[in-house]
């Protein structure tokens, strides 16, 4: 019986497929040629397959073997073979078989279970099934590709071990590059690359913000914790520079909440070198009572959230954020404490007119929050314009100074226009109209028209005179805050609750309120405000708060007229309205 003879091909008959291995080690291909050369030829036949309209034909799978005997015997040597038709899916999954058991680069066989993963459509059992790998190896080569091209590269022609590539894929890409280098260059072992990339993860029992974002990442240890044989363990975060990121929206959306409570909110980063200041009654730090009731509606009073490793959205309450005003409260305080002490002591001498009187305590105040001194500002604008339309004579006085001074500018036309139009009724000024046409317009019009819209001129000034002025002018009208305030919603809101309380204190609304008040503050802030506005037996119309009140200061004038003007007072108050044709209201109608 005669033995069945090897099939074989000339080499120059066989040309290169679509070899999932990209990397020949030199080293064993030279060790393979002597082999091939010892046994004087090659003993495994290779796997091709026809390549349709010509007489070549493809490797699937014996790369090696071909191009040692290329290399050894020259393109005539004949090569065994094992020829079958095949797809290109089957043709690749016998050669990462095959290559499997030659040692191929891992790197290399993700590339492949990744392209029989395209060609399958992502059918996960189909695709290990031609491979004959587990799920879990497929798994696992896959999380390999999360590493850079570059890692894996070095991978692939063994410049690191698998290790450096599991530990390296859940790095972000943007930095992975940059520790492979420092890993080639200190030839890093891969015990001492866990250690290092250890101390930069962040740990997510630790987190702040809502981790369920964090369970597919790839950047999360427990997946390769779960794939591979190195990794740094469950409950890693290894992008720090996303985590600081999703912790400081956290940290942030934490501030915004206590916006409504604090004047000042700060966000408490490593490196700021923010001290946090204490604001107290007593002890080291104290300020007295009075003070630190009044100190709760300071601009610089807050409170702290930190944003630094180890207490991530800690609050630290009651702070004041000036360090120089706190200073000056406590030394202030202290000498308070120091001259009482003093004061208790038995007098030094008999003489009578020495006295064991106690010094009283400085007068409490604080910085009003930026939003609350522009409301102020508006407010005494509009009860100066209101006062110089009831009180014709200082009008006419109020006006010769401006005049007078070269203030006529602080005139406000915008204001001026929109009262004129309500009492000529019709628009006698508009923007870029001549003096000819203003005087047509104005012309003609009856005597107690031209003396309502006179005293209008001035008032209208009101809301371009500088601060300085107003309060001048405030002071010279007399202006009754009383007659003006209004306690409403408006007014309250621009506080936060901290200075609510510091208002309610301040005002008698907290002692009116009396064994309600805790339960009112404890309240969402529009619900404290409603509970503030609703006090049986307070008499809002008598009280204005500290804060809207005008610094006094004497003004020589005659006394204040008051009679005859309601129309007037209903003329300014036009100004506080929008025009017929809608435009935009003016300062005065705010």
């Amino acid at each position: 019986m005669s033995e069945l003879k090897q099939p074989t091909l000339p080499v120059s008959k066989i040309v290169q497929g679509k070899n999932p291995r990209t990397y020949f080690d030199p080293v064993e291909m030279a060790e393979l040629e002597e082999g091939i050369r010892a046994a004087g030829g090659v003993i495994q036949p290779i796997l091709v397959r026809p390549i349709p309209g010509s007489d070549l034909y493809e490797i699937v799978a014996g790369e090696r073997r071909w191009r040692a005997a290329k290399n050894v015997f020259g393109d005539s040597y004949e090569m065994p073979i094992v020829i079958q038709a095949l797809s290109d899916t089957a043709a690749e999954a016998l050669a990462v078989i095959e290559n499997h058991h030659a040692d191929m680069s891992a790197a290399d066989s993700a590339q492949a279970a990744k392209r029989q993963m395209m060609r399958l459509d992502g059918d996960k059992e189909e695709v290990a099934k031609n491979l004959g790998w587990t799920l879990h190896k497929l798994d696992q080569r896959l999380a390999l590709l999360t590493c850079t091209p570059a890692v894996l590269d070095a991978l692939t022609q063994r410049k690191i071990k698998i290790g450096h590539a599991e530990l390296l894929a859940g790095v972000p890409p943007e930095k992975q590059d940059r520790v492979l280098e420092a890993v080639l260059k200190n030839n890093v072992p891969v015990a001492t690359l866990k250690g290092q990339l250890g101390q930069f993860s962040r740990r997510l029992d630790e987190a702040i913000f809502d981790t369920s974002v964090c369970i597919g990442c790839s950047h999360n240890s427990a997946l390769q914790s779960g794939l591979f044989d190195e990794s740094l363990g469950d409950g890693f975060c290894q992008h720090p520079t996303h985590y600081d990121e999703l912790t400081l929206k956290a940290v942030e959306a934490k501030a915004e909440s206590l916006r409504d409570e604090y004047p000042s909110v700060r966000i408490v980063k490593a490196g700021d070198g923010t001290t946090l200041l204490p604001l107290a009654v007593d002890g080291e730090l104290g300020v007295g009572g009075e003070q630190h009731d009044k100190c709760k509606s300071c601009a610089s009073f807050g409170c702290a959230i930190s944003a630094m490793p180890g207490s991530y959205g800690d609050i630290t309450p009651s702070l004041c954020f000036d360090a120089a005003c706190h200073s000056k409260k406590v030394a202030l305080w202290r000498k308070v404490n120091r001259d009482e002490k003093s004061a208790e002591k038995p007098p030094v001498t008999t003489q009578a007119s020495v006295s064991n009187k106690k010094t009283s305590s400085p007068k409490p105040t604080n910085q009003t929050s930026q939003r609350i001194v522009e409301y102020r500002v508006r407010s005494w604008r509009r009860w100066l314009a209101r006062a110089l339309v009831t009180q014709p004579q200082r009008n006419l006085s109020v006006l010769i100074a401006l005049a007078g001074t070269g203030l006529a500018k602080d005139v406000n036309p915008k204001e001026f226009s929109q009262v004129a139009h309500k009492i000529a009724g019709r628009e006698l000024t508009r923007e870029r109209m001549g003096l000819d046409a203003a005087l047509r317009e104005v012309d003609g019009l009856p005597t107690d028209q031209m003396n309502r819209l006179l005293l209008t001129i001035t008032a209208s000034a009101a809301f371009g005179v500088n601060e300085s002025s107003l309060n001048l002018l405030l002071n010279y009208l007399e202006v009754d805050e009383k007659a003006h305030f209004k306690w409403d919603k408006e007014f309250l809101e621009l506080h936060t609750i901290n200075e609510l309380d510091a208002l309610a204190r301040q005002t008698g609304l907290f002692t009116a309120m009396g064994v309600y008040y805790q339960s009112a503050r404890a309240k969402k802030k529009p619900e404290f405000i409603t509970k503030l506005l609703s006090v049986p037996g307070f008499h809002y119309e008598d009280i204005v708060p500290d804060v809207m009140r005008y610094p006094r200061k004497p003004v020589m004038g005659a006394a204040a007229e008051s009679g005859g003007q309601n129309g007037m007072i209903d003329d300014v108050d036009a100004m506080h309205e929008t025009d017929e044709e809608g435009e935009e209201e003016t300062e005065l109608a705010a």
